[in-house]
């Protein structure tokens, strides 16, 4: 079809001249003749290789168009990943103060039981000492009594007096 188009337009040409006496004339009609010739072999010769240049041009912008468009559906996959993440993180981290809530609060009821325990135990060690030191004094003060009684030679008890001096100083 290449060879039919540059036939024609060389034909084309030469019928176009083949009139021309030289006369006074513009010159329009041969150099438009000639610059149709021109064109032609130009698009002849060259047709092919730009039609192939611009194919070209165009397939490697879409390969590079999809490369972006799947770059940016993977970052968009990561962003939604990294999001879920983030809201996992936020739901332990919110699980994390609430245990660790409880846990301070289960602790401190436990320090309070154990202190309130040790106290009682700490009242009633202190209890028993007082009624150990209460019993230490009454027998000192019995055996004061006896020994003042004994070295006295003078006083004359019998049983039930002594039994009943000694209520007295006791009580």
């Amino acid at each position: 079809m290449k060879a039919k188009l540059l036939f024609l337009v060389l034909a084309f040409g030469t019928l176009a001249f083949a009139g021309d006496s030289g006369g006074g004339g513009t010159d329009i009609l041969p150099r438009t003749v000639n610059f149709l010739i021109f064109a032609a072999i130009v698009y002849y010769l060259l047709a092919d290789k730009v039609k192939n240049f611009f194919l070209e041009r165009r397939e490697s912008i879409a390969a590079k168009l999809e490369s972006v468009q799947a770059q940016l559906k993977e970052t968009k996959e990561a962003r939604e990943l990294a999001e879920k993440e983030l809201e996992n993180a936020k739901k332990l981290a919110a699980e994390i103060i609430e245990t660790a809530k409880k846990e301070s609060i289960l602790l401190s009821d436990k320090i309070k039981n154990d202190l309130e325990e040790e106290l009682n135990l700490l009242e009633k060690i202190f209890n028993e000492n007082c009624e150990l030191e209460e019993r230490k004094m009454v027998r000192e003060v019995v055996q004061k009594i006896l020994e003042e009684t004994f070295e006295d030679k003078n006083i004359v008890i019998n049983e039930k007096e002594f039994v009943n001096l000694i209520v007295k100083k006791v009580a």
